[in-house]
Order: C-alpha cells, then structure tokens, then sequence
C-alpha cells in the first residue's frame, strides 16, 4: 500500500511542475512580446541616425568637392575618383535593401554663386558642370551610378521615422545637401523629435 500512495504523490507532483512550466512560458512569451517593438524600435532608430551620418558626409563631400573643382560632381563615384578624395568611402542607404540612394540633380548645368571660404577669402568663381555626352559616360559613371550635376543625396525608402528631418517625416522627404550641413535638420518640436 506504501509503494501506490508513494507513486500517487510522484504523479500529483508532476502536474503541478507543468503547470508551473507553462504559467512560466506564458509569462516569458507576454514579456518577449512587449520588448519586441521597443527593441525594434531603436534599431530603427539607429538606422535613422546612421542614414543622417551617411547623407550629411555626401553632402560635404559635394561641398567640397565643389570648392576644390568649381562645380558639382557628375556622380557620386567622381567624389571617390578625384585626388584628393572628397568622400572617404560609398556608403549606401542604410533604410533600403539595395542600399541605392537617389540623386538630387539639375539637368543640364548648375551654376553656384560665389560664397566666402575660410577665413573670409573667396572661393574661385564656379564654372558649369559639363552636360554628360550622350556618347561616352563621364568619369566615375561606372556601375549604375547616377549622372549629371550631384547636389546632393535622399533615401529611396517611403517609410515614415521617429525623427523630423527638416521638418519632414518620410525618409524620402530627407534631403541631404549644402544646405542641410547648416541646419544639421534641426526642426522644432513635435512628434519624433529626440
């Protein structure tokens, strides 16, 4: 009689062991569930922060570019091309998967108006970016890159972000060029804005 009421308990004690397993997995599944978005959140966050860097190193390597040269770049490999480099690396959109950004450009020529360099000296009187001829790729044109003046650089992607840039929401709307190296798209406040 020992040896029934002894395996009668050992078996009582297993259901109150799965019991206690599931009560414990649900719990942990409830968890995972709510740190999931906050996780995915702040990588989403990180890429927006790193879109930013990579777009406003685009947007002073043109301006660079465009100081030594007198003229915008005819693609974004000329940045690379040139010696002195104007741009360390390529770097790609960060929010698309092909990595591809889009081109902000002028057709034909772009004409820039003086400005005052360092140390209150002027730069050289810009000349017109060259029209690519319909024959022959410019420099740099390799490899499906973009052609033609670069003023600068926005992402592909249509998502919406936590952040304003400029004042705009949508990362397509997030333009990278002279400009934005002053204003560092710094927008007032608002929803999003860290």
């Amino acid at each position: 009689m020992k040896a029934g009421r002894a395996a009668g308990r050992r078996g009582r004690g297993g259901g109150y062991t799965l019991v206690a397993l599931l009560v414990g997995m649900t719990v942990a599944s409830i968890l995972i569930a709510a740190v999931l978005p906050l996780a995915s959140a702040q990588a989403q966050r990180e890429k927006e922060a790193e879109l930013v860097f990579r777009g406003l190193q685009y947007a002073e390597g043109i301006r660079v570019f465009r100081r030594r040269f007198g003229r915008y770049p005819n693609s974004l490999g000329e940045l690379l091309e040139v010696k002195p480099r104007s741009v360390r690396q390529l770097w790609k959109d960060p929010m698309t998967k092909d990595g591809e950004w889009g081109i902000i450009s002028l057709e034909g020529t772009a004409v820039v108006p003086p400005s005052t360099g360092l140390k209150g000296r002027p730069t050289p009187t810009p000349t017109p970016t060259p029209t690519p001829s319909p024959f022959k790729p410019p420099p740099g044109a390799g490899g499906g890159d973009r052609t033609g003046p670069v003023l600068g650089v926005y992402s592909k992607s249509t998502e919406r972000g936590y952040r304003l840039w400029e004042g705009r929401e949508a990362y397509n709307e997030w333009k990278f060029t002279e400009a934005s190296l002053t204003s560092k798209g710094r927008s007032g406040s608002g929803p999003g804005i860290n």
